[in-house]
């Protein structure tokens, strides 16, 4: 036993003896008057600060070329010990500065005046997770500053991040124009999920607020000059920590930070004036619209007694009443908002408070969404080791809906009807046949309007965010931060029993319905994060950093509804006037879903040339069946930046970065219950054991996540001084077990069960390109252009997609349809061959290429492509001593569109309303006419006739803003109190151009308008 001690502690001996030895003469040396002597020090006193003399507290100072430094103190002062030496240079580093390097003078004071540099934030990648320099990070995102957002709109920020980021567009919706209460709809790189009727929503991208997610109808109320940062993530690399959430892109917002120590107030408002925009909406006049009622043969019977209501039209047509219908729930509107805030530093007390108010209007009569908000936000330094902060915010958003209902309404309404009658009442009906005749009745929407009918809104939300990090020493820090978000919302429809719809309605208890919506949902989330980042070269070009953490949430949300009728006068309006319910009993629902998640994040920056970044996380989610209820997503990525190697060194390259990533996210954006079988109990199915229950949805306990994986090249160059920032991209999408129906026998129950049995694919480009065309003095000229195409196809589809495609439907446009190797943004129509100048027939084209005059819905083909070859923007810019004017463009091409205004009121007409000018003058009449449209039909026998004939080619060209602005720095400001003074001028939706003449705004119209804007400091 003694030997075999002997024996191991030799060993040990030889193996620390090298160690020991070299320890003990290190030590030898250092001691006090033992070989060379160590170097005097000298102290270096100085004072740090802002361009506003304000002092910069947290300024990193070291001596160049080592790691002795300090922090600058809460009054921007610091203390310094540095070698006795010639030339000893200070390096200065503060985030959202520009670094200055000094060398120490004799009488070794300093005074430093640091300058913002928005470029050096520019040049950062900041996640909820981790911060990575840009270049040395292989993921694809498109970075904006706040001040970069109003140079494109002072109050709409998804259409500044529009019309800035490659790849991020707004989804048209042509029907609700610029409603103000219609919410856009987001896609970043297009669409990962089906987008079937029930799913809506599931192609939406996650949006982040200071660390705190929130809604797309959030975003869209968001106080744009509340924000500091944006970013855009778009690949796996950049989004896969977000796991569960990232398949569809992430929109990271920050907001403005505190800057100095002094007090400051800052207060901007921005009053807008708009105008409806009807220059797409050509409607028959008087005269024209009763012209084709007689062509179509509407007042043609042989007894001749349908004359008299033709005579008492043309009547009023030669007393001159021609109504502009389309003008009478039209308003020019005055929309302002208002925003504060106060902010300052003191001790270790950083504080933010704010406030905002807007007040919209649109241009249709009695709407309005008003929105009011607060929040504030403590952070608290120890010792320069511990931050916390706290943010509280308070938003309530009124909106109403225009009593005047939906445009289209005042677009059927024909000219040749007076409003009023001769006691100035409005007209409650209009019939058709006035005289001799009954038929077609016109109810008058303006008298609907005058009734107590309404349909409000009311949303508020509340906030609480708590974020701690510690740094242990410089290289580890450890955050974690907890939220807390509460929302509610009531909806309010009131219809006034002397509306035209309850006219026919005998019973008095059915007249008149209340219908009120109610939700809540309370959302929280944690997470805990290990950060570790070590510089492992002098030169600081060798770096390698590790994040690791957990992420834990829960939603929960509920709503009801009840609707109840009969109500005895139009402005006994409450609930309480009502009569009986509308239905046997009040509905509601309940929602809950948890998700949990395990991540680890890796990158290494090797000599400032190649680098890597690698990501897995494990994410967990209730919404998933039993047996799949974590998913695994990961990635990987690789950069390589040229123009840091010797044989790519050419005086017109700056920058010349190449980097690929691959990896996977997965989609959580579905209901919580689709992997369960649940049940609806009914009272008609009350019986003496209780009340029985009949299943609604069927449960797949094998229900799988539905992951992306996602391929990303990218390249980003800079050229000629900076003069030429070109950023390009190419990316594949591949949506693996995608979500959709498998059809079930009715002996079940319920008609489908969800399956992984879908796959879907994108793939497409995006580019950026900024060229600063003239750089002199204070003279400033840039041009922006950028662009991207996304190519989608479904490569496998369930056998209830393919029934679904069979189902009747009688929409204006084409339904969707799902066809393994088509893409969901397909048209789908019956291919023509024309109107056929001897009968006016149209000539179809069946899919074996023969013709025919029969129309077969099942003969449908995939005959355009609602997905352009190429669309983006184009944004430039000219600023001068002070002057900012900035223009923004949006284009598109190459893509097609269903042209519903000429299915459906220049062909498929019914002319007892108001039509478009082109069904009266470019009609088949007579054979050997070679036409476009066919002649005027008596009635509309079949309004779902989907031809080739209606599908156009969409190229369009438009200005979508112009932005002048001026900012005073001058001195005599400081003697009013005031450290900026901002002021500008802009106009919206200057110019159109298009290749398609359509009817834009059906249910609500366009708007252009101009707006002022007024920013100060004090």
């Amino acid at each position: 036993m003694i030997v075999n001690f002997v024996i191991k502690f030799e060993k040990l001996f030889r193996t620390f003896y090298p160690v020991l030895l070299i320890t003990c003469c290190v030590c030898l040396f250092h001691l006090p008057g033992f070989g060379s002597t160590r170097p005097d020090k000298i102290i270096v006193l100085g004072e740090v600060k802002g361009e506003d003399g304000e002092p910069l507290p947290g300024v990193s100072v070291v001596v160049k070329g080592t790691s002795w430094g300090c922090v600058t103190d809460k009054e921007g002062k610091f203390k310094l010990e540095i070698p006795d030496k010639e030339a000893v240079v200070l390096v200065f580093k503060h985030v959202g500065m520009k670094t200055r390097e000094l060398r120490v003078p004799a009488n070794r004071l300093l005074t430093v005046v640091m300058t913002e540099d928005t470029k050096e934030l520019d040049d950062v990648i900041v996640t909820a997770y981790y911060t990575l320099p840009k270049n040395a990070f292989t993921g694809e995102i498109t970075t904006l500053r706040g001040e970069d957002l109003l140079k494109v709109s002072p109050n709409n920020i998804i259409q500044a991040l529009a019309t800035l980021v490659p790849g991020l567009r707004i989804v048209e919706n042509n029907e609700q124009g610029s409603n103000p209460n219609a919410v856009p709809e987001i896609l970043i790189r297009g669409a990962s999920s089906l987008m079937l009727n029930d799913q809506s929503g599931v192609n939406a991208p996650l949006v982040m607020l200071d660390g705190v997610k929130i809604t797309i109808e959030e975003l869209y109320d968001l106080d744009i000059h509340d924000v500091e940062r944006v970013d855009v993530l778009k690949d796996a690399s950049a989004a896969v920590l977000y796991g569960e959430k990232a398949a569809n892109g992430v929109i990271l917002i920050e907001r403005t930070r505190v800057k100095g120590s002094k007090t400051r107030f800052n207060y901007s408002f921005t009053p807008i004036f708009n105008f409806p925009d009807l220059n797409s909406l050509h409607l028959c006049n008087a005269e024209q619209k009763l012209e084709l009622e007689r062509l179509a043969g509407l007042y043609d019977k042989a007894d001749g007694s349908l004359y008299p209501s033709y005579a008492y039209k043309l009547e009023n047509v030669r007393r001159g009443i021609d109504t502009d219908w389309a003008s009478k729930p039209l308003r020019n509107a005055f929309t302002h908002g208002h925003a504060v805030s106060l902010t300052g530093r003191g001790g270790n007390i950083e504080y933010r408070a704010s406030g905002r108010f807007t007040d919209v209007y649109g241009v249709m009569k009695g709407d309005y969404r008003k929105n009011y908000g607060i929040s504030f936000s403590l952070g608290y330094r120890l010792q320069q080791k511990l931050l916390i902060t706290y943010r509280f915010t308070y938003s309530m958003t009124d909106s109403k809906n225009s009593p005047y209902g939906s445009f289209v309404q005042y677009a059927l309404m024909n000219p040749y009807n007076p409003v009023y009658d001769e006691n100035g009442k409005y007209i409650r009906n209009y019939e058709f046949y006035a005289v001799g005749g009954k038929g077609n009745k016109q109810q008058n929407p303006l008298y609907n309007a005058s009734l107590s009918s309404f349909s409000k809104k009311r949303g508020k939300n509340i906030t609480n965010y708590l974020s701690v990090r510690w740094d242990v020493f410089k290289s580890l820090f450890v955050s974690g931060d907890l939220s807390v978000s509460q929302r509610d919302s009531r909806n309010k429809v009131y219809v006034s029993p002397e509306n035209s719809r309850f006219e026919d309605e005998v019973l008095d208890n059915k007249k008149g319905t209340y219908t009120e919506t109610n939700g809540e949902s309370t959302d929280w989330s944690a997470k805990l994060a290990l950060n570790y980042r070590v510089v492992l070269s002098e030169a600081g070009t060798t770096v390698f950093s590790l994040s690791a953490g957990t992420d834990i949430g829960k939603d929960k949300s509920s709503t009801s509804q009840l609707k109840a009728e009969g109500f005895m006068k139009d402005k006994m309006s409450d609930l309480k006037f009502a009569a009986q319910y509308a239905t046997t009993r009040p509905l509601g629902g309940e929602k809950e879903s948890a998700e949990v998640g395990f991540f680890v994040n890796g990158s290494f920056d090797l000599l400032g040339r190649y680098f890597v970044n690698g990501s897995y996380k494990s994410s967990g989610s209730s919404k998933f069946g039993s047996k799949h209820r974590f998913a695994p997503v990961w990635s990987a990525g690789i950069g390589w930046n040229l123009h840091e190697e010797s044989f790519m060194n050419f005086d017109w390259l700056n920058v010349l970065r190449l980097r690929f990533s691959v990896g996977s996210t997965a989609n959580v954006t579905f209901s919580p219950y689709q992997a369960m079988t649940t049940y609806l109990y009914d009272n008609d199915l009350l019986h003496y054991g209780g009340i029985g229950a009949v299943p609604i949805t069927m449960g797949n306990p094998d229900m799988k996540w539905q992951i992306t994986n996602k391929y990303n090249w990218g390249l980003t160059a800079v050229l000629w001084n900076e003069r030429v920032n070109v950023s390009a991209s190419y990316y594949v999408e591949k949506t693996e077990d995608a979500l959709m129906p498998l059809s079930l026998p009715s002996s079940v129950g319920v008609s489908d069960v969800q399956v992984n049995m879908g796959r879907l694919q994108n793939s497409g480009y995006e580019f950026s390109v900024l060229v600063e065309v003239l750089k002199k003095n204070n003279l400033l000229w840039m041009v922006m252009v950028n662009g991207s195409h996304v190519i989608d196809k479904l490569t496998k589809i369930s056998d209830a997609l393919r029934a679904q495609n069979l189902a009747a439907y009688y929409g204006v446009k084409p339904q969707p349809m799902f066809v393994e190797g088509g893409s969901q943004f397909g048209i789908y129509a019956m291919r023509s061959a024309g109107i056929d100048p001897a009968t006016g027939q149209e000539v179809y084209i069946k899919k074996n290429g023969h013709y025919t005059f029969d129309y077969n819905a099942d003969e449908r083909v995939e005959v355009g492509n609602t997905n352009p070859k190429l669309e983006g923007s184009i944004f430039t810019s000219l600023e001068y001593k002070g002057f900012s004017l900035n223009v923004s463009a949006a284009y598109r091409f190459g893509g097609d569109i269903y042209n519903t205004t000429l299915a459906n009121k220049v062909e498929y007409i019914d002319p007892h309303n108001n039509v478009d000018r082109r069904a009266f003058t470019e009609r088949w009449k007579e054979p050997g006419d070679l036409v476009r449209f066919l002649g005027i039909p008596e009635e509309v026998t079949d309004d779902n006739r989907y031809s080739e004939r209606f599908v156009e080619r969409d190229n369009l060209l438009e200005i979508t803003s112009i932005m002048l602005s001026y900012e005073w720095r001058a001195k005599w400001l400081k003697k009013l109190g005031l450290q900026r003074l901002n002021v500008g001028f802009g106009m919206s939706d200057i110019a159109r151009i298009s290749s398609v003449k359509l009817e834009r705004g059906t249910e609500y119209p366009f708007q252009r308008g101009f707006n002022l804007t007024l920013k100060t400091t004090f």
